[in-house]
Order: structure tokens, then sequence, then C-alpha cells
């Protein structure tokens, strides 16, 4: 890549930064990373390893990520992990310099559950990295998994980062907010933060949406009837072209635009980058003209109705009084739901963003449902939950729907779940009580839908790989178990899923059960967006209705 871009092209002369894949790695996928060269007792070095054969400019210390919610004991031990990588990482930078060709910089990676545990952390961080090197970077992470659940927390942990650096290492550390983006950044940058990485213009293109100028709205490019939108990328792709390309059914080759799809999701992907790219760029010149007060104003202004910036403009005036009184000016119009479509209120900008905090976290919360306050912990293992041994299906259980689990907890109330619930009560009605879920865990295996509230499914925090063969292999092998032993319970049993690693664990249970079903049988993609295509669920009705 450094050969193609820089050396032939001479496209990207910028730095290389290599994050360490803690995330990836380390937050609780059960991946043996022995397999991959990475040993427990020097991972971090290992990491580092990697990062200098690949000449990074920029590495960032190897990191344990806190799930949301994660009991305390559990996080208290994965942030003096992640402090113990980075002062040992910045040790080996400092000493065996003749080994590497140059030095790359390094960013130290920051975890806590509360702006007062970033605060601490990064107290703790300059203390024991004493005179080890002169400069290096702090990036914040974490964060991913909050964005859209409670931007109010992603603000407190950044800002326990900011505060903690000692005034005259202010302006010498810059600070990096791993996998944040879009309308979010300049609240960030307000407060300190200099960098931001994220992958979601990518998402987002994959599942061909289109993030719409000036509002940042995510729309269905195939379901648009028109742009508007002047970059470089929608004046060389025709929305009509697009469209075009994705009607037609071949793969692997030329559509009948005479180009290859994937050069049409890049191009999605390019123009949601660049909507990204003009909010840095506006926040970027405030700063520079020393405005960014007035800069964040606006783009508050331009964002008012972005329901996810509620909770961190909140946080933010609450503990920015001379922010909280510029908006308190600060008169906008707010088009809001009335019993006629062409009339508009106007509201205070103190009621769009409160300066008080929790009158603003008490209305998000009737908008938005509490937060769900249940701990999880990762030292859950598999033998913590097996379907008992003299367990029964239920009377009248004539139907097995076996499907994915879901991060949220009970099952029952994720997106997921809710979405089959609700279609099959529409099919069906009284018929779907005929219908018994059985939820596959990654962890666990299967679940009948009785046990969805025992401590051990409620509080478990899991997520199983598409690479981790042993736990698939495990989770198929229990699912296995479980149809041969109450086959004569069923006389129809489905399971459902499009994500690449739960449906690994349904064609291998397939193939060892042959009157096991697995839908839909056609997939465009193997991925979670699948699981929503009302073709998908339209054959999953139709399979089951054929049986009722």
């Amino acid at each position: 890549m450094r050969e193609h871009y820089r050396e032939q092209n001479g496209v990207y002369e910028s730095a290389l930064f290599l994050d360490s894949g803690g995330f990836k790695l380390l937050y609780n996928t059960g991946l043996d990373l022995e397999e991959f060269g990475i040993h427990k007792e020097t991972e971090a070095e290992d990491i580092l390893n990697l990062q200098l054969g690949f000449e990074g400019d920029i590495v960032a210390s190897l990191d344990y990520p806190l799930p949301p919610n994660l009991a305390r004991p559990e996080a208290e031990a994965r942030m003096k992990q992640s402090l113990a990588n980075a002062v040992q990482v910045a040790e080996r930078l400092a000493t065996n310099t003749s080994e590497m060709r140059t030095v790359p910089y390094l960013y130290t990676c920051c975890h806590g559950q509360s702006g007062e545990d970033t605060s601490d952390y990064v107290t703790q961080l300059f203390a024991q990295m004493g005179g080890i090197l002169p400069s290096f970077g702090l990036a914040v992470g974490s964060l991913v998994p909050l964005r859209g659940r409670d931007d109010s927390e992603v603000m407190a942990l950044v800002n326990g980062v900011v505060q903690a650096i000692p005034d005259n290492r202010r302006d010498t550390t810059p600070i990096h907010a791993f996998g944040v983006s879009g309308v979010l950044t300049p609240l960030l940058a307000y407060i300190g933060v200099d960098t931001f990485d994220s992958s979601g213009y990518i998402h987002t293109s994959r599942s061909l949406t289109y993030s719409q100028p000036h509002t940042q709205k995510k729309l269905r490019i195939m379901e648009m009837d028109e742009r508007d939108c002047n970059c470089y990328i929608c004046e060389a792709y025709p929305l009509q072209e697009i469209q075009q390309a994705f009607m037609d059914k071949q793969s692997y080759r030329a559509t009948s635009t005479g180009k290859f799809k994937s050069e049409y999701y890049a191009a999605i992907g390019l123009h949601n980058f660049q909507t990204e790219a003009d909010i840095l760029d506006e926040m970027r010149t405030a700063i520079a003209a020393d405005d960014a007060l007035e800069g964040l104003v606006r783009h508050l202004a331009k964002y008012q109705n972005f329901r996810g910036l509620r909770r961190a403009t909140a946080w933010l005036s609450e503990n920015d009084r001379t922010l909280a009184v510029r908006l308190a000016r600060t008169l906008v119009q707010m088009p809001t739901p009335t019993k006629t479509k062409h009339t508009q209120q106007t509201l205070n900008q103190l009621e769009l963003f409160p300066s008080d905090y929790k009158k603003a976290e008490n209305k998000i919360q009737t908008v938005q449902g509490d937060k769900e306050s249940q701990t999880v912990s990762l030292a859950y293992t598999p033998d913590d939950f097996r379907v008992p041994c003299d367990y029964k299906p239920p009377d009248g259980k004539e139907i097995l729907l076996a499907i994915p689990c879901a991060g949220k907890k009970p099952y029952s109330l994720s997106r997921t779940h809710t979405m089959i619930t609700n279609r099959l009560q529409t099919a069906f009605g009284e018929g779907q009580e005929r219908i018994h879920k059985i939820t596959l865990s990654g962890l666990y295996g299967p679940v009948p839908e009785e046990f969805e509230t025992e401590d051990a499914v409620i509080r478990y925090d899991f997520q199983l790989s598409h690479k981790n063969t042993a736990q698939i292999e495990q989770c198929a092998t229990r699912l296995v178990d479980y149809l041969q032993k109450y086959s004569d319970s069923y006389t129809l049993k489905i399971g459902y899923a499009t994500s690449r690693a739960y449906r690994a664990v349904f064609e291998l249970a397939e193939k060892r059960f042959p009157t096991f079903i697995l839908l839909p049988k056609e997939l465009r993609q193997k991925r979670l967006a699948e699981f929503f295509r009302h073709t998908n669920l339209d054959a999953l009705v139709e399979v089951i209705q054929d049986k009722l």
C-alpha cells in the first residue's frame, strides 16, 4: 500500500497511522490470538512488532476496550492492562531504536467508564511515562459502542482526557478520538480533540446508503429521485446511472453502464466521506480564525434537528457557560409535528439544547427510553449456560424458529427480534403462538425463549467472529444436539440468519440435520442488513405459512 499510494502514484503523502487492533481482537471475540503469533504474555510487544514491520509513522498501543456497562472490577482490570501496555510500548520505542528503520510516534490509548476514570488514567499515564518519551499522543478508545447510544458519555470521557493533561504539555500532546465521525466531531474539536477516524462512510455505502449534504440524513440511494450535491463524486456519477447499475442482477462483471458495481459502491462511500470532511473543514476554518465558539454555534444551528446531538450539546452547555449563554441568545426555527403540516413552531435555543443537563436528560429519556443500567461481564464462559437436561419444549409450540442473538438484552427487546416478532404477528396473528423462538447465542449455543431473563443470558457480552472456527463448531454441535433431542416436539425446524458467523453455524446444522431449514435460501450478502430485507422476511413467512 505504501509503495502503491506513495512511491508510484504520489496520491497519499501524509503519515500512516497504525492502530493496534485491540477493538477487533480484545473486545470479546473469543479468538485464539496464538494462531496469529500473538502471545498472551507478550501481546503488546508482538503487536508493536507488526506495526514496526509495516513501518507505520504513528502507532497506537495495544488496548483493552470497555463494553458499555461492563462490571466495575473487570473494567478496572482492563484499564490497568491498557495502561501497562502503553508504558511497555513507550519503553521499547525509547530504548531499542537501533532495530528500527524509523521510530514511529506513539499514541497511548486511554479508556474509562466516566470522565473521572479517563482523567485519572491520563494522570497515571503521565506519572508513569516520566522521561521515557519526550512527546506522545493520547487516543481515546471505547467510544464506538457509545455513539448514538449516549453521546454525552462520549463528551465526558474525552473531556476527562483533555482536562488531565499537565498545563506544560497541553500544546504538545495531540488527542485522537477513535471511531468518531459526523456531526459530533465539531463538539469534540471544540473541547480539544485534534484528529478522528471512522469507517462509517464505508459501512453506509455497503448498504447503498447516501449521506444527504447539509442535513446528514441517511437516504436509500435506490429510493431517491434527485440529489442536491455538487461534490466531485456526484458530478461524475449521475444518480440514474448508479441506480441502473444496481438494478442489474449480474455480479463480478461489468453492468449495463459499462462499469463494475464496486466502482459505484466506492463512489457512494467517497461522497459520504466528503460530507464528513466538509463538516471538519468548516470547524477547522473557524478554529484557524480564532472563532471556534461561533463556528460551533453555526454548526449546532445547522444540525438542530439531528437528535443524536441533543445529549452531547446539553452536556457541553452544562459544562461551558459561555456556550450556554451564546446559545440562549440564538433563536432558531425548528419544524415540529403539529396538526397541520404547513405550520412551524419557533423554539428558544435553550429549549432545544437545555443548559440544565438533568432536565435535558429527562426529556430525552422520555423519547428514547431509560438507559439500560444492567452491568455486563466478559467473564462468562460457554458453560455458564446450557439447556437443562430435563428441559421440555412448551406444549403447543410446534414450529422451531432459531435466530441469532443480539447485543440488547433480553433478546426480545432488540431490534432484530422485535422485527421478527412484529412480522410474524402481522402474518399469523394468534397463530404466532405456535412458533417457539430459539436464540442462537454466539457464546452458549441454543437459548430457548423461556431462559432469556436468566442472569447468565442477560449479563454476558460476546461477539461471535466468523474467524472463530472453534466457537462456531461448538455452537453448531450444541444446536444439532438440541435438534436431535427435541426433534419429535416440532413439525418444522427453521433457522433465519444473514450475518457470516451465525449463518456459518446454521449451515453446519443444516448439513448434519437435514430436516433443519436455513433461510434465506438466496442471500445477496452475508451481513446484518439482509436480515431486514422484505423479500427475505417474506420467504420466512411463506415457509411457516405452508406448515400453519
